[in-house]
């Protein structure tokens, strides 16, 4: 009977029917020894009206005018074959008039369900045309055992009014209408008619007193399930900590946008967001200011997309967008530069001024045999690219991506099933101190020479080990290389070796490098890792613990890299750091702009004072070396001095450069 009528109505329809039949309910309890709850007293808990108390009751009022109007169809056919002359006009027309009213305001109500006077309204009108059609016949064809039809019509008002004053109204009709008829009838035995009329007319009313205090308790219960219900879907389907959709209710979406394609033909586009700079903040700062930050990364991404995209949070510092309907490439741009502009803009949390910036990577989907999996693998990818290259930027995926995307594909299933220690090898190139005229380290340089694909680019397999997860396997393969390699070499030679961000962040592949180090005799003093600030500040405290516990065993530690990233003094400091490598970045831009020598200038100096070694990487030519020459530069790593070279090649290159020192002396 409710389970179309929402909580609150029920709720606040029970209060208030409580409310307007409190004498009766204090009776009903004081008779049967129940002990009410405060509740039964008051509706004003629930803030009760009485368009509340009708929308409630309108589905059994709706239920009630259908019976009446089926019943008094029936009456009158009854009348027309039963009744002669202006008896049956009379008769036959009052049972087709209330009929008629019953399936008109029935009707009524069902297309008008927000409007709940219409079966209150129409279930009084009603009730007094039912109690019309027996003063009739009585008047016409009086019969006294036929009285006891107006006290059927008090239970069926009891059971069907569609609020209190309609029951009410009625019943006293009702009532009165057969005192009218009875006392014109036959005014001597009206006495028994008038004392049982009144006990009807009570028990109506008791009755629909007691049918709402069930009603009440039925609704109560629907209530309190109700609430709990929607709290559970809530919790869901909405992230607790930014409000927005969570992961699940953000697959849904893309589901039914899935849907709509392959139905209608309607296209739409999907973003993945990564914020960059936000473990820095969260880790420096606590996770309650990193809580607020991503709050407001939540407010913000809803007012950017209005009613036109469902934000959703999917874990972490990562959300998604969900963009209804159809748009150009260029208004797909547009909004993703809006969109990054709004989240690189000042977070001002709880005294905290914080800065980050977001990636975000863009698919159209207009292809209706596309997956969701092959949606998402598509703005993962153009999510990454941006990150590895555009930081802070929307990457919209095109085909070129599409191709390099089964290009990384072919290269991580190729990755899995080659013999990697027969294939991977190191090459080393030379780090230069100019003062003083010597190498004073090598860093290795994997190379993959794969006996499917033939020789591939770093960047292309590193990219791919990362991602399947193989690049602490290789990290093992190529440090064992390294350090057989290096058993050869002058003793006072240094090799640096690069750590990817899974090496830092698992114990187990910091332990292993550690064990590899101690098996291979050579001195921990002698090695440098490098890693990139990216990795760095991916875990900050799980790097930390990493990065110390290397430390200890001996080995020296270079922030790889230094300035392509999100570079932080705070962090610097904190770090067990030796050396620092300028990226080759800063260098390209060397001889076009002075700016940039000031900036290198600035870091020499700013290592300088830290007691820290800085290397100035990717120099290729006679000018740029003059330049840094010019700010004190002293470590130099570049093709200006050597390319990267196989490991047979070194012991010729330092003998020749013991050659050139010999004759410069």
């Amino acid at each position: 009977m409710t389970e179309d009528i929402a909580p609150a109505v029920l709720s606040r329809y029970a209060a208030r029917s409580a409310q307007v039949s409190q004498p009766l309910l204090r009776l009903w309890y004081a008779i049967s020894g129940e002990t009410p709850s405060n509740d039964a007293w008051s509706g004003e808990e629930m803030g009760v009206t009485r368009r509340d108390e009708a929308v409630a009751m309108a589905q059994v009022t709706r239920r009630y005018l259908l019976i009446a109007a089926v019943f008094f169809s029936y009456m009158c056919l009854s009348r027309i074959f039963r009744e002669t002359g202006m008896n049956m006009v009379i008769l036959a027309v009052t049972s087709a008039v209330t009929a008629v009213t019953a399936i008109v305001f029935q009707r009524l109500s069902l297309r008008h369900r927000d409007d709940p006077r219409l079966p209150e309204i129409g279930s009084g009108i009603v009730n007094l045309l039912m109690i019309a059609n027996p003063v009739a016949y009585q008047l016409l064809h009086f019969d006294q055992s036929r009285m006891i039809n107006f006290l059927f019509l008090f239970i069926m008002f009891a059971i069907s009014g569609a609020s209190f004053r309609v029951l009410l109204a009625s019943s006293l009709a009702c009532y009165t209408a057969m005192m009218t008829v009875g006392m014109a009838k036959m005014p001597d035995g009206m006495t028994v008619y008038a004392w049982t009329s009144l006990g009807g007319l009570a028990m109506a009313i008791g009755m629909g007193s007691v049918v709402r205090l069930t009603l009440y308790r039925a609704v109560r219960a629907r209530v309190v399930a109700d609430r709990l219900r929607e709290e559970a879907q809530m919790l869901a389907d909405c992230d607790v900590l930014t409000a927005l959709p969570n992961r699940r209710s953000f697959f849904r979406e893309l589901e039914r946008n899935l849907a709509v394609l392959r139905a209608r033909k309607v296209p739409f586009d999907l973003a993945l967001i990564d914020l960059d700079g936000f473990k820095p903040i969260n880790d420096l700062y606590g996770h309650s200011v990193g809580d607020h930050l991503l709050v407001e990364v939540g407010e913000r991404l809803r007012q950017i997309c209005g009613i036109t995209g469902l934000p959703a949070r999917m874990g972490g510092d990562e959300f998604a967008i969900v963009l209804a309907g159809q748009r150009s490439e260029d208004e797909l741009k547009a909004f993703g530069a809006q969109l990054c502009d709004a989240l690189r803009q000042t977070y001002h949390l709880s005294g905290v001024n914080a800065n980050i910036s977001g990636s975000v990577g863009f698919v159209h989907c207009d292809d209706a045999s596309v997956s969701t999996s092959q949606l998402l693998e598509r703005a993962d990818y153009a999510l990454y690219y941006a990150k590895q290259n555009m930081r802070g930027a929307p990457v919209i995926f095109t085909e070129r991506h599409e191709a390099e995307m089964r290009d990384f594909s072919l290269v991580d299933q190729t990755l899995r099933g080659s013999d990697l220690d027969a294939e991977f090898s190191i090459v080393f190139q030379p780090q230069v101190d100019i003062v003083e005229n010597r190498t004073v380290s090598f860093e290795a340089l994997a190379r993959w020479d794969s006996a499917r694909l033939g020789v591939v680019r770093p960047d292309i397999f590193i990219k791919a080990a990362e991602r399947s997860g193989l690049i602490t396997q290789i990290t093992q393969i190529l440090l064992s290389k390294a350090l057989k390699h290096m058993a050869e070499w002058p003793e006072e030679m240094r090799a640096s070796f690069n750590l990817s961000a899974r090496d830092i962040r698992s114990a187990t592949a910091i332990a292993n490098i550690c064990d590899t180090v101690e098996r291979s005799g050579i001195d921990p003093r002698r090695i440098e890792f490098e890693i990139t600030e990216t990795a760095m500040l991916t875990d900050f405290d799980q790097a930390c613990e990493a990065l110390s516990r290397l430390k200890v065993m001996g080995a020296r530690i270079a922030i790889d890299d230094f300035g392509s990233g999100y570079s932080s003094l705070g962090y610097l400091h904190r770090l067990p750091v030796d050396k620092i490598k300028i990226d080759r970045s800063f260098v390209v831009q060397l001889v076009k702009h002075g700016t940039t020598l000031k900036i290198i200038k600035t870091i020499i100096d700013l290592c300088r004072n830290l007691h820290l070694e800085c290397v100035v990487e990717g120099v290729e030519t006679e000018a740029e070396l003059n330049n840094l020459r010019q700010v004190r530069a002293r470590y130099i790593q570049g093709y200006v001095f050597s390319k990267p070279m196989p490991a047979g090649e070194v012991a010729g290159f330092l003998a020749t450069e013991g050659e050139r020192l010999s004759l410069a002396g």
